[in-house]
């Protein structure tokens, strides 16, 4: 499984759409490793989508993003978890362990179903 999360320098960005780096991670067993990092599309987050989808991403990690994006992914089979802060480590941490809803942005629900 693919995840990626969009960044701006070590963090998660604040804004899917003012992400500078979207970095790649694979699941391998209980671990995380990193598969690769790309900048984000000159043409901007309207295309993450399809983008994203052809490298295999299953998940996405972002702090907040427009629902025009949340849909294309929805669309996509791209589950998104957004409204997550934080430095990109701890929030790999937070995911293995099942504990995202400790890196939510304040003011935000619960990521669990």
């Amino acid at each position: 499984m693919d995840i990626c999360i969009a960044g701006y320098q070590n963090r998660v960005a604040t804004l899917l759409e003012t992400a500078t780096e979207l970095r790649l991670y694979s699941l391998e067993g209980s671990r995380v490793v990193q598969s690769g990092m790309t900048a984000m599309p000159i043409a901007g987050a309207c295309i993450l989508p399809t983008y994203l989808k052809s490298m295999g991403v299953e998940i996405v990690i972002c702090g907040g993003l427009g629902k025009t994006v949340q849909d294309g992914f929805e669309a996509m089979g791209i589950r998104v978890i957004s409204w997550v802060k934080g430095p990109i480590e701890a929030v790999l941490e937070a995911y293995l362990e099942d504990a995202m809803d400790t890196m939510t942005m304040p003011g935000r629900v619960s990521h669990k179903p």
